[in-house]
Formats: structure tokens, sequence, C-alpha cells
């Protein structure tokens, strides 16, 4: 599965998607508990369709295209060139919500793992705040990838 992307596989140089809602609304510095709340849907459905495990009605898409400010066909795209992925991966400041995603380990369980709280955790995946050497280390060894390219 490429970084970055739930319900993604690669094929051919390019990446099948469901969505990029995470993407977008990480982007946009909006919670997924605000957004689900805008669109008057419960957060469970809506990070259910970001993960590709529920199947968003059209209204539902059009809804997220609306709040998100973004074309349908981009928010909710067949593929993705390799190139675009690169570029989409490149635009967060480190791969720890990417590679954990993409080993299915849920927030708080490696939270738990690492000795924190799931907060710092959300914080440091999305860029907020900035790791210390320690907690690269530790996210390093458990996650089972060098430092270098969690933390880039």
């Amino acid at each position: 599965m490429a970084p970055g992307f739930t319900a993604a596989c690669l094929q051919g140089g390019s990446v099948l998607v469901k969505n990029l809602i995470p993407y977008f609304r990480r982007k946009k510095n909006i919670k997924q508990y605000d957004m689900a709340r805008a669109l008057n849907v419960s957060p469970s459905y809506l990070c259910k369709v970001e993960r590709g495990t529920q199947e968003p009605t059209e209204q539902f898409k059009k809804a997220c295209a609306r709040h998100l400010n973004i074309p349908i066909k981009q928010l909710f795209p067949e593929k993705i060139e390799g190139k675009n992925v690169e570029k989409i991966n490149n635009s967060f400041k480190n791969k720890l919500w990417s590679v954990r995603k993409e080993k299915s380990i849920k927030q708080y369980e490696l939270a738990n793992m690492l000795n924190c709280s799931p907060s710092y955790l959300s914080k440091v995946e999305k860029g907020l705040q900035d790791p210390t050497g320690s907690f690269k280390k530790a996210c390093a060894k458990i996650l089972k990838i060098r430092e270098s390219e969690l933390f880039p």
C-alpha cells in the first residue's frame, strides 16, 4: 500500500484510491469530528468513508467537495499517478501517519506502545509538534522503519 493513502493499492506506477478526504482535510487543518458535524454525519461514518470501508453516497461526495472546496473528481479520483503520490506524501511533515495507517495500527495502540498520549501522537503526525529524538527512535523501532525515512 502506498504511504499516505487508505484503501489504496499499487498498480503499474499509479495508485488506486477510494478518496483523498483525509489528505485535504488535514491540509486544511480540519478535525475529523468537526468536518463530520459540518456535513451532518457521524464521525464514525466519515472515518469509515476515509478508510474506504464505507461507500459514500453521491450526496455525501458533493457535500464533502463543497465543504473542502475541492472538485469531486479530485477528492474521489479513480487513480493517482506516481508523480502525484510523491507530491501528496511530501506535503506531510513526516511519514508517521501514513506508515501507521499502512501497518493498520490504530493511533491509541501506537500511543500505548510509545508510552505517550494519543493527543501527543496526533500532534506529531499532523506536524503540529516536533517530536523528541527519543520519540523518533522509538517510533522507528516499533514501526520497523529507518528513522530517516519516517522523519525526513
